[in-house]
């Protein structure tokens, strides 16, 4: 490699450790102080482990060697007495100092990987340059910061957050060169990018004839539709409603969402990596149908795969492996280049809300919903109002009022979730799927029930069609038969009546009033946003 490509990627090294040096900075000025609630170790620990490491040229002394130990030492006891604080207690409970203190630890221990591959450029020559890129801990890095991002979350300081996502960015622009400079060969990463960019869309232009075609005819309990809404619409909406019923009611939102510039980025496979340093970025995701499954399990993964997964996914006839979801994660402040790509629903600030109890003081709560087709939220309510906007992709969307007598919808009671009780009051035990029938509930392959029955009616009277298909209607016989029997066993919920559903496209929202029961399933490859306030 010759000596131009070599001193392009020392540079990004330097120019990393200049960030990475401003963070610890950030760090050693908000660190704990002798007043806070912190024992004096621990804050000893805490400025042991924010010091700068001893540069390149003393690390081969002896006194180099011992800062360098000392830190990682440090950094390593920091995490593992945040770990075992933030465990004892319920997590909204958790005291503010140990978030901050293990966001700190995690960070500083990313910062100590940049340290060592900039010592480890220093010692080298150019003839290791391929060697030095192959190797370079992107992945170690990443995985530590998203870690303390992920479970600090809306409690890391501003200043902090914004540093760290300069550093990330400056991360990313460090591995495009790299990427660059070794054009024309086949590296892992290479490879890996090139299979999702071959993607041109996350959902891609057929599912709208799909939709109209196949899943949309049968929904026949919609919700009314509101139509660019505006605050002065919604509010007179509102009003005319209330005037009838004695709560807020659902609405569909069409539109709402179509001027965001996520309504065209968030389709592009090509963009999700860009903003999320190409695919590297680690996000917390469920594995399993739904959340009520005995096999539903949760993990951290890299979102690159994960986008992969959902890609293929989608294309394969019929996918092997348990559906992944990412699910209820405030991914859009996790990903800082993703909030600047939404705008926060006018219709949150409308006088029909100005007389909820502390408005103006309560944090709107945002939520990301992104995965393949196929992937469901079961039967439940929250207590909070909620606008869930689609910005890619479809999703159907069924809700039951509250006034339904509780019992009629059969909520789960306190089940054992690895030996603690957790009060599931809040979810249904019924399984929509298992016991409504259509094509939104797996039933396409055999969708024109008229038709079938008609087929049969002319058959019993002796006319023969060429359109008959006797192995079509024992799989509608028998999958009815199925549902039936599933039903007996839930006699007391209402199966064919009392709710409203809808099918929502790109850019339309959705108004769920608090304590609504609703049941999401994703008719295509989804990306969603819920709004909570």
């Amino acid at each position: 490699m010759n000596e131009s490509h070599w001193r392009l990627f020392t540079s990004s090294i330097a120019d990393l450790n200049s960030h990475a040096n401003k963070i610890r900075e950030e760090i050693r000025r908000a660190g704990p102080n002798q007043s806070s609630i912190l024992p004096k170790s621990i804050v000893r620990l805490h400025t042991e482990a924010a010091r700068s490491p001893p540069t390149s040229t003393s690390l081969q002394t002896d006194e180099g060697k011992a800062i360098l130990s000392r830190i990682q030492t440090a950094i390593t006891a920091l995490r593992a007495i945040c770990e075992t604080k933030i465990n004892s207690y319920p997590f909204s409970s958790v005291p503010l100092e140990y978030l901050h203190l293990h966001t700190q630890a995690w960070i500083l221990a990313a910062l100590l990987h940049i340290y060592l591959a900039r010592d480890d450029v220093n010692v080298g020559n150019n003839s290791s340059y391929p060697e030095h890129v192959a190797n370079f801990p992107y992945d170690a890095i990443i995985f530590d910061i998203d870690t303390a991002l992920i479970v600090g979350g809306g409690s890391i300081p501003l200043q902090l957050r914004g540093i760290v996502n300069e550093f990330l960015q400056a991360l990313y622009a460090a591995e495009e060169q790299d990427l660059n400079k070794s054009a024309g060969t086949t590296s892992t990463d290479q490879t890996f990018i090139s299979s999702i960019k071959k993607f041109h869309y996350f959902c891609a232009p057929e599912y709208k004839q799909l939709i109209e075609h196949t899943y949309d005819p049968s929904v026949y309990n919609k919700i009314p539709i509101l139509v660019s809404p505006t605050i002065s619409s919604f509010d007179a909406y509102m009003e005319k409603i209330l005037q009838k019923c004695t709560s807020l009611q659902p609405v569909h939102l069409t539109g709402l969402a179509v001027t965001w510039p996520a309504f065209e980025k968030w389709n592009s496979p090509a963009y999700l990596l860009s903003v999320t340093n190409n695919g590297r970025r680690v996000v917390p995701i469920e594995i399993g149908k739904s959340y009520v499954s005995d096999s539903w399990t949760q993990g951290f993964r890299k979102f690159g795969s994960v986008l992969l997964d959902w890609l293929q996914w989608d294309s394969e006839p019929e996918p092997a492996g348990p559906t992944t979801y990412l699910a209820q994660h405030d991914l859009l402040l996790q990903v800082d280049p993703l909030r600047a790509d939404i705008l926060m629903p006018d219709l949150i600030h409308s006088a029909t809300f100005a007389q909820k109890e502390n408005i103006t003081t309560k944090r709107t709560m945002v939520n990301a919903w992104v995965g393949p087709s196929g992937t469901i939220s079961p039967l439940h309510t929250d207590p909070h109002d909620n606008i869930l906007v689609q910005v890619v992709g479809y999703k159907y969307v069924r809700l039951y009022s509250p006034t339904i007598p509780k019992k009629e919808m059969c909520p789960r009671g306190i089940e054992n979730q690895v030996g603690i009780g957790v009060d599931m009051g809040n979810t249904s035990a019924v399984e929509l799927e298992r016991g409504c029938f259509g094509p939104i509930f797996g039933d396409a392959d055999v969708i024109d029930l008229a038709a079938s029955v008609s087929d049969v009616q002319d058959k019993c009277s002796g006319k023969e069609t060429n359109d008959f298909d006797g192995d079509k209607f024992a799989r509608l016989r028998e999958r009815m038969q199925v549902k039936k029997k599933y039903r007996e066993g839930y006699e007391e919920f209402g199966w064919d009546g009392g709710f409203v559903d809808c099918i929502l496209a790109p850019g339309d929202g959705l108004f769920i009033p608090a304590g609504w029961w609703h049941y999401v399933k994703s008719l295509s490859p989804s990306f969603t946003v819920s709004f909570w306030f």
